[in-house]
């Protein structure tokens, strides 16, 4: 990948899985299936439209994509959403910023690793 298409990765990420990402979103996500999938759902369709803009792939390419980033993304949160709330809960503000910037590291990884599949 090029440093502009990492950097279109970086942003639309931090797009559909912060700004996007509304309050009722973040503190239900771990504990509803519903909010979880709410997000995951928003996640993936913006994280999908907008690549498929930036770093145009076929259409087979965009649902496998799309499908393996909504996979990917609600299982990583349906752990680490659980983990998070738990150190919040307890007061354990830097091993909840330890937790929260690793699923941040398996988030982009999961991006990469799909958008170089499909590319080959």
């Amino acid at each position: 990948m090029t440093a502009t298409e990492i950097l279109y990765v970086l942003a639309v990420h931090w797009l559909a899985d912060f700004v996007l990402q509304s309050d009722a979103m973040a503190k239900g996500k771990s504990t509803s299936y519903r909010w979880l999938t709410i997000h995951v759902a928003t996640y993936a369709a913006v994280v999908s439209l907008l690549l498929a803009v930036l770093l145009p792939r076929s259409p087979w390419a965009l649902l496998i994509f799309a499908v393996g980033t909504f996979a990917a993304h609600w299982l990583t949160d349906y752990v680490t959403s659980r983990i998070n709330a738990e150190l919040w809960r307890r007061g354990s503000t830097h091993w909840f910023f330890v937790s929260v910037g690793w699923d941040q590291v398996l988030h982009y990884a999961q991006l990469f690793f799909l958008l170089e599949w499909l590319r080959s």
